[in-house]
């Protein structure tokens, strides 16, 4: 059984990319995707992989207003 890691996702305009914070190079990843004017959702997800991260935020999505200012968790 493949174990569950923490997803961010990473946001600018309709775009948005999955980050594995357990990724070795997560830390590079979103300083770079920072300068490059990207946000970081205030959901985060445990999932075993970006797909299945990318469909909890999708579901979540569906039901989060952007005027909400609460940390989301789908564990």
């Amino acid at each position: 059984m493949m174990a569950k890691q923490r997803f961010v996702f990473l946001l600018k305009g309709e775009v948005v990319t999955p980050q594995s914070l357990e990724d070795p190079d997560a830390g590079e990843i979103i300083r770079a995707a920072l300068s490059q004017s990207f946000a970081i959702s205030p959901m985060h997800v445990l999932a075993k992989n970006n797909h299945e991260a990318f469909d909890k935020f999708q579901l979540l999505s569906e039901g989060y207003s952007s005027e909400k200012k609460v940390e989301v968790r789908l564990f």
